[in-house]
């Protein structure tokens, strides 16, 4: 069995795989908001469109299971506008279409 640690750090991998498998590298924001996701922390996330935050809080929640994505994973997503709910849901369905899971 794996300690927090290393847990968190296998998790993070997968993320980076997923990324570098687009040819994308995640920034530094994104990794930090995975980490204190998966430390059962919160808060809030302010960017600008386009920087990145749709998989900083999609792979944040994610990872936060051990092993990824324990089952029952639930995430209330709420978005102002239907044409950015239909990207969104896109965005974060590649990821569970990727990496197989349900």
């Amino acid at each position: 069995m794996s300690s927090p640690a290393e847990a968190l750090q296998e998790n993070a991998s997968l993320a980076q795989s997923w990324f570098e498998a687009r040819g994308w590298q995640p920034f530094e924001f994104q990794r930090e908001v995975w980490a204190t996701m998966q430390r059962g922390r919160s808060g809030l996330l302010h960017a600008s469109t386009g920087a990145g935050k749709t998989y900083a809080v999609w792979f944040g929640a994610l990872l936060r299971g051990t092993p990824l994505a324990t089952p029952p994973l639930g995430v209330l997503w709420v978005t102002p506008m239907r044409a950015l709910a239909a990207d969104t849901t896109r965005a974060i369905q590649a990821p569970i279409d990727d990496l197989g899971l349900n």
